[in-house]
């Protein structure tokens, strides 16, 4: 495993722009070594780590489903949509005024549509690239460019860099690329790689360094330190169980609890991949001196083609049993997603609050059926639904009712 920090991090430096070539001569001389894939020292070099607040994480570029990481973009959007708009602008005129050439008469009807084709791919395709963590596995699933495929490699084995480059906007240093590059490429023995999208694959694209009035702005340091949390911590890890709380009351207020009318509304651009066909074992692994070995083909996990269509409703396991299951849908001794977190204080119902680390964490990795391995949570989780549901009837909270 390996993980690379390098590039252009000053304006001011007499480096050039392009801050493949400055990391590549940095790699070369090893000013900049590589280092593994958990420090999370590497990704803060140069750079006080900051302490982020409670909810820091919910606008990430990211979807946490469970136990499944997921970054995601979508493929050429925007060389697909200045090429189709370049081509209407030409097709446009020729579609309305014919003149006397029978040629360009079929050719602005076939540009035309081309171009109106390219154009609705740009503004509504949903993301069909991404890189999956999967911290119960322990594995990594990058995308084949081509195709509906993954390449799956298990986490030691998973290389990355953080390339920095200048940036023309004003008050900040550089902006950082978060790159990856799926088998057969190896960062110890092949360098960094070039960013072309059949060699790497991106994972975040942010703007770095410190704004007009000197504040330290971070963004490719925070994803890293969160992907490094995620896959090496405990899931009531506070990051990473605040994010898994703030998505359920989401999933409760707005969408009723209906999972699949959340996806599609608000996680619309992560229907495409399938976390539930993501195996469970690597097809690339290393041998003793670093070499990628492939063993079989990649899983199909992925919907759709284009991005245009398709969609997957795979439901978390840390959601088995609540009201977001649809076999629990019209239980109404099922709790509600977001509202399980909180006490009646707090306009929840507290079936998970205040429990021991251990039952969460059994909850979040089976659903709430774990809860019967535990007599004592499973009481505490009764008693808090049962004074939540006459505190709010007593109260007439504003909150929907527990039982609703």
């Amino acid at each position: 495993m390996a993980f690379f920090r390098g590039g252009v991090l000053k304006r001011g430096e007499n480096t050039g722009s392009i801050g493949l070539l400055h990391a590549r001569r940095q790699l070369k001389e090893g000013t900049s070594p590589i280092g593994q894939n958990d420090d999370k020292s590497i990704a803060w070099q140069g750079h006080p780590r900051k302490d982020y607040p409670e909810h820091h994480y919910i606008s990430s570029s990211f979807n946490l489903c469970g136990d499944h990481l997921a970054f995601g973009w979508p493929r050429l959007v925007t060389p697909i949509g200045v090429i189709s708009f370049l081509l209407l602008l030409w097709a446009l005129p020729n579609y309305i005024w014919t003149g006397k050439h029978e040629w360009m008469q079929y050719s602005s009807h076939a540009a035309l549509a081309i171009s109106l084709l390219g154009l609705y791919y740009s503004f509504f395709s949903r993301y069909n690239q991404f890189v999956v963590f999967d911290r119960k596995n322990q594995l990594v699933h990058i995308s084949q460019y081509i195709g509906r495929r993954f390449h799956t490699l298990t986490w030691d084995d998973f290389d990355y860099i953080i390339l920095d480059h200048k940036t023309s906007f004003l008050g900040l240093s550089h902006s950082a690329h978060i790159l990856t590059a799926p088998p057969p490429w190896s960062l110890q023995k092949h360098g960094l790689p070039w960013s072309w999208p059949l060699i790497s694959r991106l994972i975040e694209s942010a703007d770095e360094g410190r704004t007009l009035n000197q504040r330290p702005r971070h963004k490719a340091e925070e994803t890293i330190e969160f992907i490094i949390d995620f896959m090496t911590e405990s899931r009531t890890q506070p990051h990473i169980l605040n994010v898994t709380i703030e998505m359920d009351k989401r999933l409760t207020f707005h969408a009723k609890d209906d999972y699949k009318r959340y996806r599609t509304q608000n996680l619309k651009h992560w229907v495409l991949v399938d976390s539930g066909r993501l195996p469970e074992k690597p097809n690339w692994i290393k041998d003793a001196e670093g070499n990628w070995k492939k063993l079989h083909s990649g899983a199909v996990a992925r919907a759709g083609w284009l991005g245009l269509w398709g969609i997957t409703h795979t439901l978390p396991h840390h959601l088995r049993g609540t009201r977001a299951d649809p076999a629990h849908t019209n239980d109404p001794d099922a709790p509600r997603p977001g509202l399980r977190w909180y006490s009646h204080e707090n306009e929840g119902t507290g079936e998970l609050a205040n429990q021991p680390d251990e039952v969460i964490e059994a909850v979040l990795t089976e659903g709430m059926g774990a809860l019967e391995r535990f007599p004592e949570a499973a009481e505490r989780s009764r008693k808090a639904r049962e004074d939540a549901v006459m505190y709010h009837n007593k109260n007439q909270s504003w909150v929907v009712s527990p039982d609703a």
